[in-house]
């Protein structure tokens, strides 16, 4: 099923399996953000991770690393920061899994300006929201079936002149995403749950209450598997009503960098990249 659904999308586009951008705009990113990092000794809250659902979804053999410095290899946080200077006049993020927000915080470092939201099952984590200035929280029930037992949330604060939204909520239920109604992402990032239904799920929500930009960008990490047959179902499904140019099924570091392996990370767009 995955290759006919490949071979379909491949006579009308190409799947390329490496994004070229100019070395100085690399560099550039790779400096900020790496300055970016540093300004965080500690990503782990332990009193936050203990009262959390899924350890942030941070697993023991990267637990261990997640402090550790990084190399000036490229990740995928310095390839989304190019993308968005050389393509948005302003950035409005979603990141779909923010974890403990190393990758989330990196990007609003990036940005002056801008609005920014983080959707993940886990409260924000401490040391995130300790850069932040709050200005108001909503609650409301979670949805009985969710494996989520306490309130859902949508938190808002400033950071700068950044409007910063935190959606504490699970990716299952669809009321939570109408909450972010009336926004329109040019980059988006899903890093939540990593299995075919659920990216699926994630870009009918984005589709169904309209929430990409005229202009976009999404990126998905850990295409591994059957992922990359949801991955070509998306493009296979919307690239004539979203105008889909651009497919990317490419190997970079993550937000561990060179400690841990490079990921399958699969990036579309509406527009070519130059």
């Amino acid at each position: 099923m995955f290759n006919s659904i490949r071979a379909i999308f491949r006579s009308r586009h190409q799947t390329k399996d490496s994004v070229s951008f100019r070395d100085q705009d690399i560099k550039d990113a790779v400096k900020t953000n790496r300055n970016s990092l540093l300004s965080i000794d500690n990503w782990i809250d332990e009193a936050a991770f203990k009262k959390s659902w899924f350890q942030y979804g941070v697993p023991d053999f990267i637990r261990s690393n997640i402090n550790k410095k990084i190399s000036t290899s490229p990740t995928y946080t310095d390839y989304m920061v190019v993308l968005a200077r050389n393509y948005f006049n302003r950035l409005n993020y979603l990141e779909i899994g923010v974890s403990v927000g190393k990758n989330f915080f990196q990007i609003m470092r990036a940005f002056p300006e801008g609005e920014m939201t983080g959707f993940d099952i886990e409260e924000i984590n401490p040391i995130l929201e300790h850069q932040l200035t709050l200005i108001k929280t909503d609650e409301w029930e979670t949805t009985p079936v969710s494996m989520k037992k306490n309130n859902s949330s949508l938190k808002t604060y400033h950071h700068g002149n950044q409007s910063v939204h935190y959606l504490c909520a699970d990716v299952w239920d669809e009321l939570s995403w109408a909450r972010l109604e009336g926004n329109k992402y040019n980059l988006v990032f899903s890093d939540a749950l990593h299995s075919p239904e659920a990216i699926l799920f994630e870009f009918e929500m984005l589709v169904k209450y309209k929430l990409l930009d005229e202009k976009f960008v999404i990126v998905w990490d850990d295409l591994v598997g059957k992922m990359k047959n949801s991955f070509f179902r998306i493009i296979k499904k919307y690239h004539v009503q979203y105008n889909i140019q651009d497919t990317y099924l490419i190997q970079v570091n993550g937000w561990i960098g060179e400690h841990e392996g490079p990921h399958s990370v699969g990036i579309i767009s509406n527009f070519p990249f130059k």
